[in-house]
C-alpha cells in the first residue's frame, strides 16, 4: 500500500470517528416496490413519508404525505421513538420493530411492514398496498386496555367515507383506503383500534394501506381500491411469502456493512420503476427512460426481473430512429444530437441480457436495429481518426457547459470500444462474418489512437487517459469515468494498474473517489469538490470498484464502497442513495433518490459473489 493511500485511509478512520459523535437525522425508505416507497425512522418511527410513483409518464414521486402511528392511552399519546427499548430492523423491503417499556402501556408491541414484491412478477411487484402487521402482548399479570392510532395528512386524502367489508374496518375515498381487520374508531384523519390485553394476552391484527392509481398497471386487475385492499388480505401469507424470498434472493458479499449498504442503494431502482396501465414500462433516469442512466439502474431487473428487463431493452430497440441513433430518452421522448454513450449503453444492455440468459433467437431479431445503432456511433468519427468526436457538452454523462470545448473524452471513446468489443461479439453469435470484419477493423483503428502518447495525437499521457479539447491542447485533468475501459477489458493491463495508480494518489477521498482531479477552479461553472468539479459520485464509484475486482483488488474495491456508503448513508442521516457527495466536506448533495446508484448491485451480484458471468 503507498503512502498517500495509507494517510487518506487513516485520515477517513478519523473523520469516521467525527461522524460517528453526530446524531444523524432520521430517514430512509426500506420499504419500496414499484408502486409506493415508505419511510421507517431510524427511531423506528412509522411512517414519515410516503412516496407514490404515479402511472402518468413525465412525472417523478409524489409525497403522498406523513402515515403515524402510535399508542394512545387516557388522553395522551406517545410516538413509537419514545418507547425506551426498541429494537429496529430496517432491511429492505421489510422492515421489524419491537417496542417496550412505555411511559403510557404495559404492553409490547410488534410490527412488520412490507410492500409487497416478487422475483420476476411485475403485477405483484406493481401492487399499491402497504402492509402492517401489529402484535401486541401484555407480560404483566394485570389488563391493558390502549389505542393504537393511525392518523395521515391531507396530502393522502381529503374525503373519507367508513365501511366494513369482509371482516375487516375502513376509512377511505376511491383513491386512498386504510383497512383493519379489527374493531376501529374513526375520527377524522385518525382511526383508533382499541386494544384490551388481558394479563399475559396476546393479539395480532393486520393493516393495509392502499393509495390507488387508474393509470396504473394494477388498474387493469382491480377497478376500485376496496378490491386492491380485500385482494391485499386474502393473499396476505403469499405477499409476505414472495417478498421474503425476494429478500433472500438479495446477494451477500459476506461483508456485512457492504451487504447493508447494498439493500438501501436497491431502493431506487425498485422505487424508480414505472409499469402503466398501457403496459409502458421503465426506470426512471430523472423523469424518463434514459438508456444511460437505466443500464446501471436495472443490474436489478437483470438478475431479478427477466421480463422487465427485457420489455426495457426491446422499448428502446423500438425507439432507434431510421439514422441509428437511440434518443436520449424515452417514454417520454427527449433527442439530442450528440450523447454519444446513450448508443453504447443500449448495445451493452443488450449484450449482457445475451450474456446472462442465452436467447439466441431473440438476439438475431435484435442483430439489424443494433447494427445500426453501431454503424450510428461510427459515423461519429468525424476526424476519420477512428473515436467518435464530441460536438457539444451532451458528448457523454459529463454533460455540462464546462467541457463545451473537448472534443474526446476518455469515457465517450472507451465506451466506444467496449460498444464495438460487445458487437464482435454478438456477431460471431449471430453468424454475421461480415459484420464482425467491420467492427473489428473499426475496433483496432480506435484503440491505436486513444493509446497513442497526446504528443501524437493519442489521449494517454504516461498515467492515465486524457481529454483532448478541440482547438488540441490537451486537458490532463484525472477523470473516474475512465475506469469503464478496465470494467469492459478495452485498456491494456498495465495501463488499467496505472489508471488505479492514479486515482489513489491524486482522487482518493475520505468519502470515495473524486470524479475530477485536480478540482477546476469554480470558473468552472461549480464549486471546487461539487457535481462535475470534483464530487464523489456514487454510481462511478461502484463502476471504479468493479473495475478493481477485475484487476485483483478487491479489498481497495470494499473499502471505497464503504467510504460511499458511509458518508452517503449512514454520516448524512437520510438513509438515501443520493446524486453526489462534497469530496472536500462528504455533505450529501443533488437528487436523494438517485436510481443510478443501484449500480452496487451490479458491483455485488455480477463482480463479488457470481463473476465472469457477464462482460
Amino acid at each position: 500500500m503507498n503512502i498517500r493511500y495509507l494517510m487518506t485511509l487513516i485520515l477517513f478512520v478519523v473523520c469516521m470517528n467525527v461522524y460517528a459523535e453526530r446524531k444523524p437525522v432520521a430517514g430512509g425508505y426500506p420499504i419500496a416496490n414499484f408502486a409506493l416507497t415508505t419511510n421507517v425512522s431510524e427511531q423506528g418511527d412509522m411512517f414519515g413519508q410516503i412516496l407514490q410513483n404515479e402511472g402518468k409518464l413525465g412525472g417523478w414521486l409524489v409525497n403522498r404525505g406523513e402515515f403515524k402511528v402510535r399508542v394512545e392511552k387516557d388522553g395522551r399519546s406517545e410516538k413509537l421513538s419514545h418507547f425506551r427499548k426498541k429494537e429496529v430492523n430496517r432491511c429492505f423491503p421489510m422492515v421489524e420493530a419491537k417496542y417496550q417499556e412505555s411511559d403510557l402501556i404495559a404492553s409490547s408491541v410488534r410490527f412488520k411492514t412490507f410492500c409487497p414484491l416478487g422475483l420476476n412478477d411485475l403485477e405483484l411487484s406493481s401492487l399499491p398496498v402497504l402492509m402492517l402487521e401489529v402484535e401486541c402482548e401484555n407480560p404483566g399479570k394485570k389488563q391493558d386496555a390502549f389505542f393504537l392510532t393511525l392518523d395521515w395528512a391531507n396530502e393522502v386524502c381529503d374525503s373519507l367515507e367508513s365501511k366494513a367489508s369482509d371482516g375487516f374496518c375502513a376509512v377511505g375515498n376511491k383513491k386512498f383506503m386504510v383497512a383493519v381487520d379489527a374493531e376501529l374508531d374513526r375520527q377524522g384523519n385518525m382511526i383508533r383500534i382499541p386494544v384490551c390485553l388481558e394479563g399475559k394476552e396476546g393479539k395480532r391484527f393486520r393493516i393495509v394501506l392502499s393509495l390507488y392509481d387508474e393509470n396504473w398497471i394494477s388498474a387493469n386487475q382491480f377497478a376500485t381500491v376496496d378490491e386492491v385492499v380485500d385482494y391485499a388480505f386474502r393473499m396476505w401469507d403469499v405477499l409476505e411469502t414472495k417478498t421474503a424470498e425476494f429478500s433472500d434472493a438479495i446477494p451477500r458479499s459476506g461483508d456485512e456493512e457492504v451487504d447493508t449498504y447494498l439493500r438501501w442503494y436497491m431502493v431506487p431502482a425498485i422505487s424508480l420503476t414505472r409499469y402503466n396501465k398501457k403496459g409502458e414500462l421503465l426506470t426512471l433516469g430523472y423523469r424518463e427512460l434514459n438508456p444511460r442512466d437505466s443500464y446501471w439502474t436495472t443490474w436489478v431487473h437483470l438478475a431479478f426481473f427477466k421480463e422487465a428487463e427485457r420489455k426495457m431493452i426491446e422499448e428502446c430497440l423500438a425507439s432507434v430512429i431510421s439514422s441509428g441513433k437511440m434518443p436520449t430518452t424515452i417514454l417520454p421522448l427527449i433527442d439530442r444530437e450528440d450523447d454519444l454513450d446513450i448508443n453504447a449503453f443500449l448495445i451493452l444492455r443488450v449484450a449482457r441480457f445475451y450474456q446472462f440468459y442465452h436467447e439466441k433467437d431473440e438476439l438475431k431479431d435484435y442483430w439489424p436495429v443494433l447494427k445500426r445503432v453501431m454503424e450510428w456511433l461510427i459515423s461519429r468519427d468525424k476526424d476519420g481518426i477512428g473515436l467518435p468526436k464530441q460536438v457539444s457538452y451532451w458528448g457523454d454523462w459529463k454533460d455540462v457547459s464546462g467541457v463545451s470545448d473537448r472534443a474526446y473524452s476518455p469515457f465517450s471513446c472507451l465506451i466506444y470500444l467496449a460498444a464495438l468489443k460487445q458487437m464482435i461479439y454478438l456477431g460471431k453469435e449471430c453468424g454475421d462474418p461480415a459484420a464482425v470484419k467491420r467492427f473489428e477493423e473499426a475496433y483496432t483503428k480506435g484503440f491505436e489512437t486513444i493509446n497513442k502518447d497526446t504528443k501524437n495525437g493519442g489521449l494517454w499521457n504516461g498515467q492515465y487517459y486524457c481529454q483532448l479539447w478541440k482547438d488540441g491542447s490537451v486537458n490532463d485533468r484525472l477523470l473516474e469515468d475512465q475506469t469503464i475501459g478496465i470494467l469492459w477489458d478495452v485498456v491494456p493491463e498495465e495501463r488499467a494498474f496505472s489508471i488505479i495508480h492514479s486515482l489513489n494518489e491524486m482522487s482518493l477521498t475520505p468519502y470515495g473517489v473524486a470524479e475530477t482531479s485536480p478540482y477546476y477552479p469554480k470558473e468552472f461553472g461549480y464549486e471546487p469538490a461539487t457535481y462535475h468539479n470534483g464530487a464523489v459520485w456514487p454510481w462511478v464509484n461502484f463502476m471504479d470498484c468493479w473495475a478493481r475486482i477485475c484487476l485483483g483488488k478487491r479489498d481497495e474495491a470494499i473499502d471505497i464502497i464503504k467510504r460511499v456508503g458511509y458518508a452517503d448513508i449512514v454520516a448524512s442521516g437520510d438513509w438515501s442513495a443520493n446524486e453526489h457527495i462534497n469530496s472536500l466536506t462528504g455533505e450529501n448533495l443533488g437528487f436523494h433518490i438517485q436510481g443510478w446508484n443501484a449500480a452496487l448491485f451490479g458491483v455485488v451480484y455480477f463482480g463479488l459473489v457470481h463473476p465472469g458471468v457477464v462482460f
